[in-house]
């Protein structure tokens, strides 16, 4: 029954290996520690492992490789000659000819075994294909298939007894009892399928693909995708389009292959790749724009736009503050405002001084100021007319108009022409006063005189009849010079009055 599962198996994975090559066939071999002694290491060389036959599987058989004993590693390899693309390793482990179950005691020998592909004799640079970590001495399978469906130079059989401990079963050495390793594969390299008939994908990095599916195991430069046929995008380049494009000139797609920019850089970027930023003295497509001087930090800007760091320097403007200030202002971000230059001429455009002078009516460095004491005009020549003042003012300063009206005898905007007229009136205005007076002074004399006379009128009727005709015979005269003298005394502001004292108007007050 065991031997007849035996053949089973075997036909069952020769046909399934029927239309691949064994690669391993009397190829050179090499293990890490053969058995010492002769004339048997001729007998159980490495080279037994590939001879193709494995009849006998005990160790006078001469057909199976036998290791030395007493080693915690043990390593066995064939070189296939080439870089080959595989499909399974078949492996028949030493029996001596007995059942291969749990009591066979080569069982505890194989247990922990792995399987790696190279391209070098290093197992660690490889591929590991198959590790042991599950099977028992009831379990373990003898013949054995492996999967490897990878490229390779080099099949590589390793065991150990490193380990403090191991599972139950395990042997206390390890070795590499092999009576047959076969490795299966296509002997052209590019072709795939069962009968390794149908050519790999024609962008395959080295023409190799799955020998099963034909998916490439790894693209050329520029092409991804199982198969790939598929170029890079998505601003990737290279090998397996893991490269990253640099800044291309509007966001373009570099070269899928070797990551150039088919249209130049975009801004701020430089080199055949565009991967290389502006230094900092440089800006824009492909860094042929230099930073302008005039920026706060000189020479110091922003690698795309050239916007300056810090702004700009006092009297410059712009992004790029590569224009001076003008439009009637200076200064730091050309945020002050030009005084009244010469012809609105533009002031000079870091410190706001007029080039030329002032326009009319105002002075100073800057041309701000109105002009003053008492001027107006160009550079404050001129000095303002006989203007009216009320509260301080004085001419207009660039007109030199009054602001209000002209002083008395002056007439004109400007109140520098005289007035004829006014000056008459002024003239008989000043003798006002002097008559005013005099007529307060006649006034006051009349009433006087009239109030003596209403006395002198009340006394007559008390002195009778008599005294009344003496009187009247007798009136004594009165003097009126001392009543003008006395009145003349009591205001000294009617002494001009006195001119008048023999004038008529007096005897028409009698």
């Amino acid at each position: 029954m065991e031997k007849s599962l035996y053949v089973l198996m075997v036909l069952l994975f020769s046909n399934l290996c029927n239309g691949y090559d064994n690669l391993a066939l009397n190829k050179a071999t090499w293990q890490q520690h053969p058995f010492p002694s002769q004339p048997e290491e001729t007998l159980w060389g490495s080279d037994k492992a590939v001879d193709g036959r494995y009849s006998d599987l005990s160790a006078l058989g001469g057909q199976c490789t036998i290791s030395g004993n007493g080693n915690s590693t043990a390593e066995w390899r064939v070189d296939l000659g080439g870089v080959f693309s595989v499909h399974y390793v078949f492996i028949q482990y030493r029996t001596d000819n007995l059942a291969w179950d749990e009591n066979n005691g080569y069982t505890s020998r194989f247990l922990g075994f792995s399987i790696s592909i190279s391209n070098t004799t290093n197992k660690n640079e490889g591929v590991l294909c198959f590790k042991d970590k599950n099977h028992t001495r009831a379990t373990i399978p003898n013949p054995v298939n492996i999967t490897c469906r990878y490229h390779g130079r080099y099949i590589i059989y390793y065991n150990d007894r490193t380990q403090q401990s191991y599972p139950v079963g395990y042997s206390s050495y390890a070795y590499n009892e092999l009576c047959e390793v076969k490795v299966y594969g296509c002997a052209t390299l590019g072709y795939h399928g069962a009968s390794c008939s149908l050519p790999c994908p024609q962008n395959c990095q080295e023409n190799r693909c799955d020998i099963v599916e034909g998916n490439c195991l790894g693209c050329i430069i520029g092409y991804r995708g199982p198969t790939c046929n598929d170029k890079c995008e998505g601003n990737t380049y290279g090998m397996e389009c893991t490269q990253v494009c640099g800044t291309c000139l509007n966001g373009e797609q570099c070269d899928y292959v070797n990551g150039s920019c088919p249209s130049g850089c975009d801004k701020g970027t430089y080199g055949d790749k565009c991967e290389k930023a502006c230094s900092g003295d440089h800006y824009g497509y492909n860094c042929q724009d230099k930073c302008s001087i005039h920026c706060f930090v000189p020479e110091r800007c922003d690698r795309v736009t050239g916007q300056c760091e810090g702004g700009c320097q006092v009297g410059w403007k712009g992004t790029t503050c590569d224009t001076k200030c003008d439009g009637g202002f200076y200064g730091q971000n050309c945020s002050k405002v030009c005084g009244y230059c010469w012809r609105k001429d533009q002031c000079q455009f870091m410190n706001g001084t007029c080039l030329n002078g002032c326009d009319s009516g105002y002075w100073g460095e800057r041309c701000t100021k109105n002009c003053g004491n008492n001027t107006y005009g160009p550079g404050c020549s001129e000095t303002c007319g006989n203007c009216l003042y009320l509260y301080g003012e004085q001419c207009h300063h660039v007109t030199g108009e009054c602001p209000r009206d002209c002083a008395a005898g002056y007439q004109g905007k400007l109140c520098i022409e005289a007035n004829v007229k006014s000056s008459m009136s002024d003239e008989s205005l000043q003798y006002y006063p002097a008559i005013v007076y005099s007529l307060v002074a006649l006034l006051f004399i009349s009433v006087t005189i009239n109030m003596i006379q209403f006395l002198r009128n009340r006394r007559i009727p008390l002195t009778g009849h008599i005294s009344s005709q003496q009187n009247k015979d007798q009136s004594p005269t009165v003097n009126l010079d001392k009543i003008y003298d006395t009145a003349t005394e009591d205001s000294n502001g009617y002494q001009e009055l006195g001119l008048f004292h023999d004038v008529s108007n007096y005897d028409k007050l009698e």
